[in-house]
């Protein structure tokens, strides 16, 4: 796809307003709101409250605590990012941050907002205004003296697909006390943790009625970087809640960009990449010191030994979907299962079918999806024959291209597939293909990754 103003409607229909004001968090028990405001410029003001559900199954944030402050803050300025893209002011008003704080949110309203910007023809800015808020007077490291637990206790963040499944049976393998948390309703999540025996926690989310109104009405709109938000929201739950870590199941091809556009790479899963990770870390520790340790416990592994170790969990291959279109607000708009119709459906059964028998292909995804003729396209976009990766979670071309040549080697690849096969780059055929196999298999070290999480994944590697 071009970087059109495809999602868009006509310019004069957008907001006009100069001014984001985040103005206020309310937390009263287990509902947190976050309240923003637009305004300036020839439209009237708007005003906007986010409702944000927290799990009844766990204890309620104590606002008293500092730390609970401090990530009442970033859920405030996470969460905004939905409401401050449908008119993109130049202004910003907000509390008091410290100018590493104000480097950290100006990165995640540009860089992280990367595809919204792209796919709306839109430059990236290297700034959005977060300098406005910086007092100098402020430390750059926060004053709280808040210490992490000694005692192990692990949130494990369910999508309903098989990354964060795989992270679940590892977690319950590992005898660390652990639990669930989601965000949504889906029942793919709850299939999935009850597959590994994990309590779910579930979070509701209302994204204020008049930011869907100005959508409509032609706002600024398109891709915002979700994990990002989910990753504060569930820092101030697993906190209070007595959580020491927070893992997420991101594998290094997160890092993988989806296209170079004016000298920048442009990532779907930006929030997902190691470098947010890394930045989110930096935050928690300069400014929420004792909040739990965010990390993806896939980081080291590549999609190919995660879809491997994945067909192993033959408890999880009937409870999980990675289809998005599960996962939609209106539930009437989601399938059955797959719709066997996206690059991600194309993908995830791609990366699975080396490693599973035709019948368990078949009684997970209930078609042949590699063999339908619309998916070739899909397919050729995820060996990277197109000019842009599919906008979707989905791997690097490299690991798409060993996963189709594993299949033709088995002799299992759809025969309308075949002529891809002369299309793979020389260094992935003959020897070559099997050095570059390995070199996906490879576990890469992961510094994000705590030493004993690190431990216990390479345990459960060796034990599978």
């Amino acid at each position: 796809m071009s970087n059109s103003k495809a999602i868009s409607a006509a310019d004069n229909q957008r907001p006009q307003h100069q001014c984001f004001e985040f103005v206020s968090h309310q937390l009263e028990g287990h509902a947190l709101r976050l309240h923003y405001r637009l305004t300036g410029g020839p439209d009237a003001d708007q005003s906007f409250c986010e409702l944000l559900s927290l799990p009844e199954t766990l204890p309620a944030p104590n606002p008293a605590d500092p730390l609970i402050q401090a990530l009442l803050r970033a859920c405030l300025f996470s969460f905004g990012v939905s409401y401050f893209k449908a008119a993109l002011p130049k202004n910003i008003l907000g509390p008091a941050i410290s100018s590493d704080e104000a480097d950290f949110w100006n990165l995640l309203y540009s860089e992280g907002m990367g595809e919204f910007y792209y796919r709306n023809g839109l430059p990236i800015p290297d700034t959005v205004g977060f300098e406005a808020l910086v007092d100098r007077s402020l430390p750059s490291h926060t004053l709280l003296s808040a210490h992490r637990s000694n005692h192990e206790r692990a949130l494990v963040l369910i999508g309903g697909g098989k990354d964060s499944a795989l992270v679940a049976e590892i977690v319950r393998e590992s005898g660390i006390e652990a639990e669930a948390l989601s965000l949504g309703n889906s029942p793919w999540m709850e299939c999935s943790a009850h597959a590994s025996q994990l309590k779910l926690h579930r979070i509701g989310r209302q994204i204020d009625p008049a930011l869907l109104a100005l959508n409509a009405n032609g706002a600024w709109n398109g891709h915002i970087p979700i994990s990002a938000l989910i990753a504060a929201l569930s820092s101030l739950i697993s906190h209070a809640a007595g959580f020491s870590d927070i893992l997420v199941g991101n594998e290094r091809g997160a890092d993988d960009a989806n296209t170079v556009w004016e000298g920048r790479e442009i990532n779907h899963q930006w929030s997902k990449s190691s470098l947010f990770e890394k930045q989110f870390q930096n935050w928690c520790s300069n400014h929420a010191p004792g909040a739990p340790r965010y990390a993806s416990l896939l980081r080291p592994l590549s999609e190919i030994r995660i879809a491997a170790q994945f067909s192993k969990c033959k408890n999880q291959l009937s409870a999980f979907t990675s289809c998005n279109r599960n996962f939609r607000i209106n539930a009437d708009e989601r399938p059955a299962r797959w719709c066997g119709k996206c690059a991600k459906c194309t993908f995830v059964a791609l990366i699975l079918a080396p490693h599973l028998s035709d019948t368990e292909q078949l009684a997970i995804f209930g078609q042949e999806i590699l063999a339908h003729h619309d998916n070739e396209p899909h397919l050729q976009a995820l060996l990277g024959l197109s000019a842009v990766k599919p906008w979707d979670c989905v791997g690097t071309a490299k690991e798409c291209w060993l996963s189709l040549l594993q299949l033709h080697r088995q002799g299992r690849l759809p025969a309308s597939l075949n002529p891809l096969v002369s299309l793979a780059p020389n260094d992935l055929t003959g020897l070559g293909f099997d050095q570059a196999w390995a070199e996906e298999w490879h576990i890469h070290p992961s510094p994000l990754l705590s030493a004993p999480w690190q431990t216990r994944l390479h345990a459960y590697l060796n034990a599978h």
